[in-house]
């Protein structure tokens, strides 16, 4: 949450700087048009990798993901085992709800 919220006021930052230059070099429709397509980037991206999480609980969203097999860091690409993220808790309530 506190990563999202860094990156919203970096970008509010960062447009509020520029767009007053950006307008004058190459005039509002055009700097409309490139927010237009950034925002449409933003929302294919929402669509393709983030998953549905509405009407689950915590734990129900963290089983979901803890699922996959291997789970790559986006950072550095460092695969982990399954194991290592999914809580031993949530693994014995996974095997009770098999059996």
């Amino acid at each position: 949450m506190a990563l999202t919220s860094s990156m919203n006021w970096g970008i509010n930052l960062l447009i509020s700087l520029t767009f007053l230059t950006i307008t004058e070099l190459i005039g509002l429709s055009w700097v409309c048009f490139i927010y237009t397509i950034m925002s449409l980037a933003s929302l294919a991206f929402v669509i393709v990798f983030i998953p549905e999480t509405k009407g689950c609980s915590l734990e129900q969203i963290s089983m979901e993901l803890a699922k996959q097999k291997y789970v790559q860091t986006p950072l550095c690409w460092v695969s982990q085992r399954r194991e290592k993220l999914m809580p031993v808790e949530l693994a014995k309530r996974e095997k009770q709800q098999l059996c």
